[in-house]
């Protein structure tokens, strides 16, 4: 099973002498649960993985196979990453597959590695950017949350999703348009700025952020909000 997100009852699992094996995209037991990718990235961590497991009847809690860790990117989204974790979860699978075959698998408990950690489920809502949280909390959500749901802003009535965006050391106020250039609207965060440099109104098309400003007449020192 490769991220198999329900329950698997006890008497099914015994029915299968070697056990029964699951692949899970964080290096548990970090990360428990169905969005560990998305969670990787919103909490800035460095590196991830793939962890090949035996099931048990709780979720994502059983002796560990095997691990494969994997860095993340400055520039990885969560669609990349998993593009990536997809390929080496494969053959991660492959090699767990060959060691139950010869009986030469070595389980370890999660215990030993440490405490876990859940990552639940990611609603919409989440998306919505808050300008007074820092600069690199801000572009990890907008990272995290492509290709879905996508982190967003209003400006008035106007929910707009950020596909691309890059932090910057120019401060200005929380959500306050502090310049427009051809790099596109540069918003201000807690600590520095954002440069917001390809975004989807909604029911709109994708366009450049210097599009977006020049189409929607936005205007230097608006606060974008609803």
């Amino acid at each position: 099973m490769v991220a198999y997100g329900l329950i698997i009852p006890k008497r099914i699992i015994e029915l299968f002498p070697k056990g029964v094996i699951n692949l899970h995209p964080s290096l548990l037991p970090k990360y428990r649960g169905p969005a560990p990718i998305q969670w990787a990235i919103l909490n800035g961590e460095e590196e991830t993985g793939v962890s090949i497991i035996y099931l048990t009847e709780e979720l994502d809690a059983g002796d560990i196979i095997l691990q494969e860790k994997v860095k993340i990117l400055p520039e990885d989204t969560a669609e990349t990453l998993s593009a990536r974790l997809s390929i080496i979860g494969a053959e991660a699978l492959e090699e767990a597959v060959r060691l139950i075959e010869i009986d030469n698998v070595n389980p370890m408990r999660q215990e030993v590695l440490g405490l876990s950690t859940y990552a639940p489920k990611i609603e919409p809502e989440m998306g919505e950017i808050d300008w007074n949280a820092k600069s690199r909390d801000i572009i990890n959500k907008i990272r995290a949350f492509i290709p879905w749901p996508k982190a967003y802003f209003y400006r008035g009535s106007i929910k707009v999703d950020v596909l691309e965006a890059e932090a910057s050391s120019i401060k200005g106020e929380p959500g306050k348009v502090i310049e427009i250039g051809e790099k596109g609207i540069l918003v201000g965060s807690q600590d520095g700025g954002i440069w917001l440099k390809k975004v989807q109104p909604e029911s709109r098309k994708a366009i450049s952020g210097l599009d977006f400003a020049n189409g929607y007449r936005l205007k230097i020192g608006e606060i974008l909000t609803k």
